[in-house]
């Protein structure tokens, strides 16, 4: 399926230098603005968009996650995937079996919870790109809601 080789990984990516360099909350503007984002060293902005239910379910790592998403180059705005209108998009978080981008920026959102992941080409698909529809050393930016969430099973 399409949708599910673009979001899985294709290469090994270092996931080091993911600290939050700054948490800055930006003006709250129209639907599907940010509220607030937190940029990473390396580049990586999470920014949160809409917010789920308070005490909803939270990703974390070796959680089973469900989402929809739509992912565009950052450098003209290109749609490169979707699933919007189909299925929700199912992988294990925190396992390596998505682009580390993913795993960071997924990581803590609620049920209902909407983000932006604007991701540098190390936590993406690199030098290589993928698919003919990423080029090589793209940076890229999914909005990404979170559907569901299965908790590990104990001793995960």
């Amino acid at each position: 399926q399409e949708s599910e080789g673009l979001a899985s990984k294709e290469q090994t990516v270092s996931a080091s230098g993911n600290k939050a360099v700054s948490a800055v909350p930006a003006k709250k503007q129209e639907k599907d603005e940010p509220s607030q984002a937190r940029t990473y060293g390396n580049g990586m902005v999470v920014e949160e968009i809409t917010m789920g239910k308070p005490n909803g379910i939270r990703a974390s790592k070796g959680s089973m996650v469900s989402v929809r998403y739509i992912g565009k180059l950052k450098k003209n705005g290109k749609i490169f995937d979707s699933n919007i209108g189909g299925p929700p998009f199912k992988f294990r978080l925190g396992v390596g079996s998505v682009i580390s981008g993913w795993d960071v920026g997924v990581e803590g959102m609620r049920v209902g919870d909407k983000r932006r992941l604007t991701i540098p080409p190390k936590m993406g698909y690199g030098e290589k790109g993928a698919g003919g529809k990423i080029p090589p050393n793209a940076w890229l930016v999914f909005d990404v809601e979170l559907i569901n969430v299965v908790p590990p099973k104990k001793g995960y």
